[in-house]
């Protein structure tokens, strides 16, 4: 049997209707929908989103993770186009996102309404290149693309990554400085992006949807904290929980060793993760979710609060 999602208020500490979440999200100016990339329930999510506000609020614009800076003159021809998203994939070629075929709903939603697609990333090369040997490595043309805000870098979010990077084989043992300044480097540029959008002329009065990844948005870290030292506007943040529906592959598995991070680990951090959270009961591991497990889980998220 399946579960519906619940919206969590994680300030006032009790579940919401997701029509309630989206009345006060459509006030603000920038809400972050955050995701693990493969979960089908999260670009659910995001389609329910997008629905939601534009029937809210019809100035709107939607800015993707998904693609980078230099992509959007592809992406712009193909709003104007009534092509598949799988053209788009085949123009976008070896730097298409790599299940870009999932976010098909939310693209295909966007151009049938005429919402403008804002292109966020900076290339994954410029990113790996950063990883492997910092700022320095740049050449002048790559560095020209890091924002100057780009350090230093929220020594509480630095320290957040470090534990959840310790996920990766790779990085066991090793210092994770110039991984975090990648990260950071993304966070960076996405932020730039996002600011210089809103600060357009014609832009000034719309709201902007921003899909990334949970850990570009965490905590307000990454891309919102990056955002409000630059331009200091109204937003909200929704996450959807893993709940147990991540699946790697096998090259995936074989990169990534356990880790546990409990409640006390993050406490350091001292604020909730986000303004909503997205979540269903965790999934058992033999698959098997009885009523009653639903209604337990259900009633356990009406005590969830503030409390980090």
């Amino acid at each position: 049997m399946s579960c519906p999602s619940i919206i969590v208020d994680l300030l006032l500490g009790e579940p919401v209707s997701i029509e309630t979440a989206l009345d006060d999200m459509s006030a603000v100016r920038i809400v972050y929908v955050g995701e693990f990339h493969t979960i089908a329930r999260h670009h659910e999510l995001q389609v329910k989103i997008l629905r939601g506000l534009v029937q809210r609020n019809p100035k709107i614009s939607l800015a993707m993770e998904m693609f980078t800076s230099e992509q959007q003159p592809i992406v712009d021809r193909w709003l104007s186009s009534t092509e598949s998203v799988s053209v788009l994939v085949k123009n976008l070629g070896k730097d298409s996102w790599t299940n870009l075929i999932d976010y098909s709903s939310v693209l295909t939603m966007a151009r049938d309404l005429e919402i403008p697609v804002v292109c966020l990333n900076v290339s994954n090369g410029i990113v790996r290149k950063a990883a492997r040997g910092g700022l320095e490595s740049l050449s002048k043309e790559e560095k020209s693309l890091a924002p100057p805000d780009v350090e230093p870098i929220n020594p509480l979010y630095a320290r957040l990554l470090s534990m959840r990077l310790k996920v990766h084989r790779a990085f066991q043992g090793k210092t994770l400085d110039r991984v975090i300044f990648a990260q950071a480097l993304r966070d960076a540029v996405m932020a730039s992006n996002i600011t210089k959008y809103l600060e357009r002329p014609d832009t000034k009065d719309k709201l902007l949807l921003v899909i990334a990844g949970n850990g570009h948005l965490n905590y307000g870290f990454g891309i919102p904290e990056r955002v409000k030292r630059r331009i200091d506007l109204t937003s909200r943040i929704i996450l959807p929980s893993e709940s147990g529906e991540m699946e790697l592959s096998e090259a995936e598995r074989q990169q990534a060793i356990d880790i546990e991070i409990s409640h006390e680990d993050v406490r350091f951090i001292n604020k909730p993760i986000a303004d909503y959270l997205s979540v269903i009961p965790i999934k058992s591991n033999d698959g098997d979710e009885s009523a009653d497990s639903w209604n337990v889980a259900e009633n356990n998220l009406k005590s969830v609060g503030n409390g980090n």
